[in-house]
């Protein structure tokens, strides 16, 4: 790959972020004092408008002093083509497509006041570019998320991952169990603005409601769900997963809060740290359970298997596709996962937890959340570290480069990559909520963020460690 930002005969360079696949500059530049958005495609006319406002907004008013013309071409999805002379064509096959494109238009405004002639073509390497907020065990407003979102959509994230409920919260309104919501919550009005906002900013929003495990503040309300005491081990956050009428609860919470996301594909429904995993034969409940439905070698990892696939199937009833999370799946071996159900990966630190390979060899699709990198644990808890853009490039990350196993063993999926690999996801986890403000969040995670951003679109980057936090600083935020 060639560096885009390269410039010829001393011209401009192409600042932007994530940079563009290609580009050829020619040297000259596009400074307009006024601009026509135009376009005859009646889908694009949203990203016209749009764009025109956008614009306004920087100080470049509508006129006819140049004109930016958007078409309908041979790119899919968010892939696009951009030409820019004295006036600039984007070509797309879709309307995100047109978004990902007029960002580097604004991108290189907002740094330098005019933007390169040249042509580029840009198109990611994986499918989704992610991003998890533990909305949770922390209070955020609505009104922070949506702007969270405009900044995410505007450096390439297509994916939200709201957590909704933690052992410590359940943070959105409910009206089948109002006994169990926090005080400080988003109301269901609020979520579907904030559901608006993210269809809007062609972000996909998946709601994270973990279960059956981390549930302690839901089922403080209903301890007659909760899992039986296990000799001293923690049961007061998991779900009696041997129990129908328990079952039925989970199920229950999913359908109070699905119809507040009606444009969402997927839901991550959990499935992680439910018990000590390393200690579940431990358990009466789960052993007593599993060997009377699945014979007398099953486990409880195959009662915790066979409620992920039951959650599964409900979910997919209502039209999301189901995920979750890795660290207790393929630890079965009377029941199988359903092959449809996608793990987001986001750790190996126990040498028990299977590896990467197992989940290649089954087929399961995978999003890398990868904890080593783009974990942003409030208050720096349980030994986790800020991620910073230096350790980002200082390992070479790139979509398929997983966290780990024990020992440093490194997990990796080369380029190019199958469809399996979904995509990558950043993550915000608020274990000591008193850490950080929302602010201090959104201040810190910028430039970790926009590192995965880049590194995510591109396959790596094309740009240096220094040059890409110099694109950074220029580009500045979101308006």
């Amino acid at each position: 790959m060639t560096d885009p930002t390269d410039a010829e005969a001393g011209g401009l360079e192409w600042l932007a972020l994530p940079q563009p696949t290609t580009a050829a500059l020619t040297g000259g530049e596009w400074r307009p004092s006024s601009v026509l958005v135009a376009t005859d495609v009646p889908e694009f006319a949203a990203e016209a408008a749009r764009l025109e406002r956008e614009l306004v907004a920087l100080g470049i008013p509508r006129g006819d002093g140049a004109v930016i013309r958007l078409r309908t071409g041979e790119p899919i999805g968010e892939a696009f083509r951009l030409t820019v002379g004295d006036h600039v064509e984007v070509v797309a096959g879709a309307p995100v497509g047109v978004f990902r494109a007029t960002r580097q238009l604004l991108h290189n405004l907002r740094a330098q006041g005019a933007v390169p002639h040249g042509r580029v073509q840009s198109a990611p390497a994986v499918e989704e570019r992610g991003f998890h907020l533990d909305a949770a065990r922390k209070y955020f407003p609505a009104d922070w998320m949506v702007d969270l979102l405009h900044a995410l959509a505007d450096v390439g994230i297509n994916s939200f991952q709201w957590h909704l409920s933690e052992n410590e919260g359940f943070r959105i309104g409910s009206d089948a169990f109002p006994e169990i919501v926090s005080a400080q919550h988003v109301t269901r009005d609020e979520a579907r603005r904030v559901a608006d906002a993210a269809a809007d900013l062609h972000i996909d929003l998946v709601p994270s409601l973990d279960m059956p495990g981390h549930l302690r503040h839901a089922l403080a309300a209903h301890p007659e769900f909760r899992l039986a005491a296990a000799g001293g081990l923690e049961t007061d956050h998991a779900l009696d997963i041997a129990n129908e009428d328990a079952v039925r609860f989970a199920q229950a919470l999913i359908d109070d809060i699905a119809p507040l996301f009606p444009r969402s594909t997927s839901w991550n429904l959990g499935g992680d740290e439910f018990v000590d995993f390393a200690r579940i034969h431990e358990y009466p409940a789960l052993v007593t359970a599993a060997r009377e439905r699945y014979g007398a070698d099953a486990t409880g990892f195959d009662l915790l298997t066979a409620f992920v696939n039951r959650i599964s199937a409900h979910l997919r009833s209502r039209g999301f596709d189901p995920r979750v999370w890795n660290d207790g799946m393929l630890r079965s071996s009377a029941v199988e996962l359903d092959r449809e159900t996608v793990l987001t990966w986001w750790t190996n630190w126990h040498a028990e937890m299977r590896p990467l390979a197992d989940a290649i060899a089954s087929a399961h699709g995978l999003v890398n959340f990868n904890d080593s990198l783009f974990y942003y644990v409030l208050g720096e808890k349980a030994g986790y570290e800020y991620p910073t853009s230096e350790r980002i490039w200082g390992a070479d990350w790139h979509p398929g480069l997983f966290p780990s196993l024990p020992g440093g063993v490194v997990q990796e999926i080369p380029a190019p990559y199958p469809a399996q690999l979904i995509g990558v996801a950043f993550s915000v986890w608020s274990d000591a909520e008193e850490a950080q403000t929302p602010q201090e969040v959104a201040a810190g995670i910028r430039r970790p963020l926009r590192a995965m951003a880049e590194r995510a679109w591109n396959g790596g980057s094309s740009v240096t460690h220094d040059a890409f936090c110099t694109i950074d600083v220029q580009i500045g935020l979101y308006a």
